[in-house]
């Protein structure tokens, strides 16, 4: 079964990653589907920028980066809270391997993997304002690309913006190798249903 892990921290971010875990949880069949562990410092929750609490089921300790496929660092509302946490930072730099999963990191999460030295020689892109990129030293305003999103091939990391949610979704989905078209997430408008669309049946 593949495993994705999603890095908690107060403030994280719900929806800039639900597109992304409900896919690979809900719309795909059983024997597909991926599994997701949540981890964090302790196993107490951890609060959203939404104020929802969530129990993460693993604490860093515990985590073989390398049992998982992929790993999932959701936007912060307030990164100043967490930025020199160092149990947080510690476990990032644990993300430093060859081979190593695949690195999706959106809005303004990537900071934190600068903070790891991750991206060090690494394109990315992020929800930061110019302020903060020349606060921290470990952002380099000559790798980002200033896009809504970035794949980093070579160093397999994706990088994103907090609005291009969707986007971030499909182009961690495709380097998964999963064929989804553009249009994965685009909502219900963009078709006119019959009221025989809209009935379901059990068989």
């Amino acid at each position: 079964m593949n495993k994705a892990l999603v890095i908690l921290y107060p403030g994280f971010s719900l929806y800039e990653i639900n597109c992304l875990t409900s896919y690979l949880t809900i719309n795909l069949y059983d024997d597909d589907a991926w599994k997701i562990d949540t981890v964090s410092s302790t196993l107490e929750p951890v609060t959203s920028e939404d104020h929802f609490s969530v129990n993460p089921n693993k604490v860093f300790d515990e985590i073989d980066i390398l049992d998982y496929r992929l790993i999932i660092l959701p936007g912060i509302i307030d990164y100043t809270k967490i930025i020199d946490d160092e149990k947080i930072i510690s476990f990032i730099k644990k993300l430093n391997v060859t081979p190593r999963p695949l690195i999706a990191s959106i809005s303004s999460s990537p900071i934190l993997l600068a903070k790891g030295g991750i991206l060090k020689d690494v394109k990315f892109t992020a929800g930061l304002y110019e302020e903060t990129l020349e606060s921290y030293p470990y952002l380099s305003k000559q790798q980002l690309t200033r896009t809504p999103v970035h794949y980093d091939k070579e160093h397999q990391i994706i990088t994103a913006i907090g609005f291009a949610f969707r986007e971030f979704a499909i182009e961690v989905l495709r380097a998964l190798d999963y064929k989804v078209k553009d249009t994965l997430f685009s909502g219900t408008l963009i078709k006119k249903y019959s009221k025989e669309d809209l009935t379901y049946r059990m068989q």
